[in-house]
């Protein structure tokens, strides 16, 4: 089996995988969350513990890393010729948006997230009162900013995954 259908291989399902799992977070999961209210820590703790936490930045970095160097060999090592063709602009296009949602995802999602679960935890623990109510009201605030980014990287996942797709034919 060659390199190449190696690389290829795993940057489809790796993409798919990254694509599905933004999809249906900003769509279902997040929102599902948000109505969980308190018990929303216990949620987010389980899938951490489930290593989902983890996994997602480390398929979306091998999908990454993976069209990165397809993109590498399609152009024969960046040739500005290859990658003005349309489909060489097309590829290129595609392998933006996906780095910016990858960022986006790593810079905002991934951060408020984990300051909305530490802030529930510690909520969790503290009697009805007035600083449990603060910290929840930041909880909830950051969560709002996740599920926010987690929609805009779901939306330039499915704009790369187009992309990808359309310049296959061009």
């Amino acid at each position: 089996m060659s390199v190449y259908l190696v690389v290829r291989v795993l940057h489809i399902l790796c993409g798919a995988l990254w694509l599905g799992f933004a999809v249906f977070s900003a769509w279902f999961l997040m929102p599902a969350v948000e109505d969980a209210g308190p018990d929303a820590a216990k949620v987010m703790a389980g899938l951490e513990r489930r290593g989902l936490t983890a996994a997602v930045p480390i398929v979306a970095t091998i999908t990454i890393l993976a069209g990165i160097w397809l993109y590498w060999r399609y152009t024969a090592g960046f040739s500005p010729e290859v990658s003005r063709s349309h489909a060489g602009m097309t590829f290129g296009m595609g392998g933006v948006t996906g780095i910016l949602a990858f960022i986006i995802g790593a810079a905002t999602v991934s951060r408020n997230m984990v300051k909305a679960r530490k802030l529930m935890m510690r909520a969790a623990g503290l009697p009805e009162g007035e600083e449990r109510r603060g910290l929840m009201v930041a909880a909830a605030r950051h969560r709002k900013t996740g599920r926010t980014a987690t929609s805009v990287v779901a939306v330039l996942l499915v704009i790369t995954v187009a992309l990808m797709g359309v310049a296959l034919y061009i």
